[in-house]
């Protein structure tokens, strides 16, 4: 899993970009309760900031 830095966004092909959105959706649902080190700190924050990441 691996979140793109948000300036990034605009730049990514579609296919990273629909990953992207994959991953968004994956980690709403915390993840389906697999833990990964990469994105678990977003778990720190209010999930409201991942619902505004993704939009």
């Amino acid at each position: 899993m691996r979140l793109w830095h948000e300036s990034l966004i605009k730049k990514l092909p579609r296919q990273q970009l629909l990953g992207q959105h994959r991953e968004c959706c994956a980690l709403r649902g915390k993840g389906w309760g697999k833990p990964h080190s990469t994105v678990n700190y977003v778990f720190n924050y209010s999930p409201y900031k991942l619902f505004q990441y993704h939009l």
